[in-house]
């Protein structure tokens, strides 16, 4: 008998790793949160749109992102370089689907129809879920990404801007109550 704490192992488990396609679509089914993250200063602004990006610890509060190194900002990316950092709300769709390139857009295009003020070198989103600059601490290249790791340097909340969530690749509003 197995100790509870013991995971039995399960000789007739496949022992060869999924395959990226079949990780992908298996990831597809997680729900994600929408994040944005803005780089780049005035007239060479640009970022992404990500599900990757979630708080790394408290003390101090620092935030942690997988970034994919084909991705178009990938380039901004450089220690001590300012970072925006938003948790995105129901009525972002817009946003996300420009920051995700839909459309077409590229750079300072991305920041079309939103309303974005400038923290500490950052660009953040006016009315997010929650907004911070940050500054970048370290990048870790690891298989196809690049692990960003940010030290949070000021942050904005609007608790009422509810949520935007994605699944099997459809985005989810989740209103606030």
């Amino acid at each position: 008998m197995t100790p509870p704490n013991m995971i039995e192992n399960d000789m007739t488990a496949p022992t060869t790793p999924p395959s990226p396609d079949a990780f992908r679509t298996a990831m597809r089914a997680v729900v994600g949160q929408v994040s944005v993250i803005t780089l780049g200063q005035m007239g060479a602004r640009t970022g992404l749109t990500l599900t990757s990006a979630t708080a790394l610890s408290t003390e101090p509060p620092m935030m942690i992102a997988c970034i994919n190194r084909s991705a178009s900002a990938h380039g901004h990316l450089a220690l001590g370089a300012p970072l925006g950092w938003q948790v995105l709300g129901a009525d972002h769709q817009p946003v996300a689907d420009l920051f995700a390139g839909r459309g077409g857009a590229q750079g300072e295009a991305r920041f079309a129809g939103a309303d974005w003020h400038c923290v500490q070198g950052a660009h953040l989103l006016v009315g997010a879920p929650l907004a911070c600059a940050a500054v970048i601490e370290d990048l870790i290249d690891r298989a196809t990404h690049t692990i960003v790791i940010a030290r949070l340097t000021s942050l904005q909340c609007a608790p009422n801007a509810g949520a935007l969530a994605y699944q099997n690749g459809a985005y989810l509003p989740l209103r606030g109550q």
